[in-house]
């Protein structure tokens, strides 16, 4: 199975934000399924699902995406988190907010 990680990230926006964050993912070795941007009160927020490649350990790309967060906070100024995806299935055939 696939290992899935929610990356979300937001900064001041700015030229070079989405670039930043791709050479991040580029770079180690990632794949981009999925993404959504927005553009809020001069504020650029990204949340991105990217997968890793099933012989490496959940553990291991958790800890080297954690890194990479704190590298763009420190040198970019983009603040940026990290999770796993939920392996469930969805219990609904929408995208919709649940409530």
């Amino acid at each position: 199975m696939t290992n899935r990680f929610l990356f979300t990230a937001f900064s001041r926006d700015r030229v070079g934000i989405v670039a930043d964050i791709s050479r991040v993912i580029y770079e180690n070795g990632y794949n981009l399924e999925d993404s959504s941007m927005t553009y809020l009160a001069d504020e650029f927020a990204i949340l991105l699902l990217l997968s890793a490649p099933p012989s490496v350990p959940e553990t291991e790309v958790m800890e080297k995406l954690a890194a990479e967060c704190r590298r763009l906070e420190r040198e970019k100024n983009i603040t940026a988190y990290i999770r796993p995806a939920s392996k469930e299935p969805p219990t609904s055939g929408n995208n919709s907010v649940r409530r």
